[in-house]
């Protein structure tokens, strides 16, 4: 190559080339600047030659210069210098280059070869990566999680403080493969396929692991394991390990409670469910649902609605009220049907279940089988109920001698001076209604009831019940009632409160033996949720109280807690049965309600028991009928089987102007019908009869005479005949005794019912 064209082929290099380069002389002026340098100078090159560079670019001379004139005399050079600063290309942003100077002969004299090469962006990427390496750094220091950095190989680069608390190891031990002899033994193998496996699929993978730490403790991690890359190289990977110990320390012990709690729920003889509040789902529900309910634990879950359908009609609304008011502390007793027709008494509890932030998230509750309780209950109601009617029958003797004395005394006047008996007829009548309110006590608090409970005024009942306490308190015992004014009512079987009543007032007179007074009171209290928390069993609310206390010796204090246990008494052999509190505890609970016994050694003793506030108005007697004020001209069958009490009853029916057929037995009634042959609109009949019962006639005539009504006269209860099963429900029904206007005033309600009310048969 000849000189000409090697210097074309260097200038060619020289202009072309990406590197800044420039030529100064001895006295530092341009003699040659490339397009790369002057670019960057932001100054054409015509404009450097000839000029030094303060006179060019004197922003970058006084870092540049010195430098320059050093150069100049130095037999090597300077190389690789950083140089930073501003250019006019782009002012008030600062630049970044690496610089070399290089002397050389420039014209016979010593000159200087500059070269510079643009770095700009090569230090914000290095600062840029610093700042991230700082920051990566801070909050790997500072970062509760345990943090892995491991090249391809998968040795250990960096390990943060956190991973090395956790595993009770110092970054030496770790850094390498000194991680893999921290992992369990019967973890390695399953570790080391789940790396090989996530570095074949240069993805993400998750994995737990034990490690032992250094005192030999194991602490289970949960490691989330992610390759990094360079642009598309995996360059190794960056792992984050959380100390998940306590997490499956709980979840073990979870799994313990739940095996635990299943394998109870499943072997005791109850039912425990777990249901979501809003829509009462059943999220669980045990095996007893099928031994008491009938039902598969599936079909529930399927269909929640299988719970309020099996409920008993008579207790459905009582008990979907109760749930409604407050699902979450739900609490009742009720009965439910089977499948097969048998009846179950349920007792059913929930509470809510409540997250961390106090929200009730599910409701859980137990429900047992009471039926045996029930029963019990029911046995022992009617043992105590027989007790109390052994001791009233003295006294009941004694009551129906001296209101048939009064009968027979006045009868005997009346018909010696029969112009002046009315004040003998009087005073006869009323001994009747007297005898015939004796014997509907008796009837009622002796008989084999349905529960029938209604909205009563338990001052009005107890006021009742003031006779028959007094005779059986006796006269050596002062009886004082004190009644609060305007009592709430309440919703009880009236019956079972007056057996509450007569036990407890007995039972205070039993701790009286030389005399002393007993007291019954009533109020309106309200329980709020204090008293609640400390007395199980209690909801708050409006409460009637009703106390009978007594000022005998009182009761020993470690006796109390078994005073309503059943067949617990303190009375000597033959006094009592240990029936009477244990009864009393069963028809409060049944109403809803809590009875409590309060007692002091040398204070005496009292019993409070507390009745829910019902809403409703209790019921009153409709005004009795006299004899004037009903009339009729229809045609009646009267049907009894005693003489007299017939007799009475068809000159009744005559005086208020009916025509009246009479029969004494079904038999002769049918024999009666078929032989009349007018219309007969109304049958009155005897329900227990010889040879032909009521219900059997009606039955009979409503196949010959379907229009003729029926009404039942009994001198049992309306309720204690349905449960036998000798009338249905719903029937026509007179109770006994009765006086002429009653008889003739239902006779009339009978006649004038719409056509499926009046309809006896």
């Amino acid at each position: 190559m000849s000189s000409p064209a090697g210097e074309t082929y260097l200038d060619a290099l020289f202009e072309a080339s990406p590197i800044g380069m420039a030529v100064f002389d001895s006295s530092l002026r341009y003699v040659r600047i490339n397009r790369a340098l002057a670019e960057m100078n932001g100054v054409a090159a015509a404009e450097h030659i000839g000029r030094t560079m303060r006179e060019v670019i004197p922003e970058l001379a006084p870092t540049a210069d010195p430098i320059l004139r050093r150069a100049l005399t130095s037999s090597e050079g300077i190389h690789r210098i950083p140089v930073s600063g501003e250019t006019r290309a782009q002012p008030g942003v600062e630049r970044h280059w690496i610089a070399s100077w290089l002397p050389i002969e420039v014209r016979g004299e010593r000159g200087v070869a500059f070269f510079v090469e643009e770095r700009t962006e090569q230090v914000a990427a290095e600062r840029a990566l610093r700042a991230s390496e700082l920051r990566f750094r801070g909050m790997s220091e500072a970062a509760p999680l345990g943090i892995f950095l491991t090249d391809v190989d998968g040795n250990v680069v960096y390990s943060n403080p956190a991973a090395q608390r956790m595993l009770g190891r110092s970054a030496e031990e770790l850094q390498g493969d000194g991680w893999t002899r921290v992992v369990h033994v019967d973890d390695q193998e399953a570790l080391f396929r789940r790396v090989e496996e996530g570095r074949a699929s240069g993805g993400t993978f998750m994995f737990d692991v034990r490690a032992t730490r250094a005192d030999g403790t194991l602490v289970w991690g949960e490691i989330v394991s992610q390759v990094l890359f360079d642009g598309e190289r995996p360059v190794g990977r960056v792992s984050l390990m959380t100390d998940v110990t306590e997490r499956r320390r709980m979840l073990m012990a979870l799994h313990e409670s739940e095996d635990l709690f299943r394998e109870l729920s499943e072997n005791v003889d109850a039912v425990f469910y777990i249901a979501r509040p809003e829509s009462s789902q059943v999220d669980f529900v045990s095996r007893g649902f099928e031994t008491i309910w009938g039902r598969s634990p599936d079909e529930l879950r399927r269909n929640p609605r299988i719970w309020l359908d099996a409920i008993h009609p008579d207790d459905r609304s009582r008990v979907v009220e109760a749930f409604e008011r407050d699902r979450t502390t739900f609490r009742a007793e009720y009965r439910v049907v089977r499948p097969d027709g048998a009846m179950r008494w349920i007792s059913d509890r929930s509470f809510p279940v409540r997250n961390a932030a106090g929200e009730v998230v599910r409701i859980a509750g137990v429900a047992t089988d009471e039926t045996t309780r029930h029963t019990l209950e029911a046995q022992l109601l009617q043992s105590q109920r027989m007790e109390s009617i052994g001791r009233l029958a003295g006294g009941v003797a004694h009551d129906f001698n001296n209101l048939l004395t009064v009968i027979l005394s006045h009868a005997a006047f009346a018909r010696q001076d029969p112009l002046h008996a009315d004040e003998d007829l009087t005073a006869v009548t009323r001994a009747g209604a007297r005898a015939a309110e004796l014997t509907r006590q008796l009837l009622a608090f002796a008989r084999r009831q349905v529960i029938e409970p209604r909205v009563v005024d338990l001052n009005a009942l107890t006021t009742q019940t003031d006779r028959m306490l007094r005779r059986l308190i006796g006269e050596h015992v002062e009886l004082v009632t004190e009644l609060e004014p305007e009592l709430w009512p309440v919703k009880v079987d009236p019956a079972q409160m007056e057996q509450v009543l007569v036990n407890l007032a007995v039972n205070a007179r039993d701790a009286l033996p030389g005399g002393g007074t007993v007291t019954i009171e009533t109020a309106k209290v309200t329980l709020d949720e204090g008293y609640a928390a400390t007395h199980a069993d209690v909801a708050p609310g409006d409460y009637v109280m009703l106390a009978v206390s007594d000022n005998g010796s009182g009761i020993d204090p470690a006796l109390l807690p078994m005073i309503f246990e059943p067949f617990f008494t303190t009375k000597p052999s033959g006094m009592g049965t240990g029936l009477g509190l244990a009864t009393c505890y069963g028809i409060v609970r049944q109403a809803g309600g809590h009875i409590w016994a309060y007692s002091e050694p040398g204070q005496g003793a009292t019993f409070k028991v507390y009745l829910p506030r019902a809403h409703g108005v209790p019921g009153e007697a409709a005004p009795a009928a006299t004899m004037g004020q009903v009339r009729g001209d229809e045609t009646v069958l009267l049907v009894e089987d005693d003489a007299s009490v017939r007799a009475i009853a068809a000159r009744a029916l005559r005086a208020h102007g009916f025509t009246v057929l009479e029969a004494g037995d079904g038999v002769q009634a049918l024999e009666v019908a078929r032989g009349y042959g007018g219309e007969i609109h109304v049958v009155v009949t005897d329900v227990v009869m010889p040879r032909m019962g009521g219900k059997e006639l009606a039955a009979r005539l409503a196949e010959e005479r379907p229009r003729t009504r029926v009404l039942f006269a009994s001198g049992y209860t309306r309720n204690a005949i349905v449960h036998q099963g000798v009338l249905e429900v719903g029937r026509n029904f007179l109770q006994k005794p009765y006086v002429p206007a009653t008889l003739a005033q239902k006779v009339r309600e009978v006649l004038d019912a719409p056509e499926a009310e009046g309809s006896g048969a």
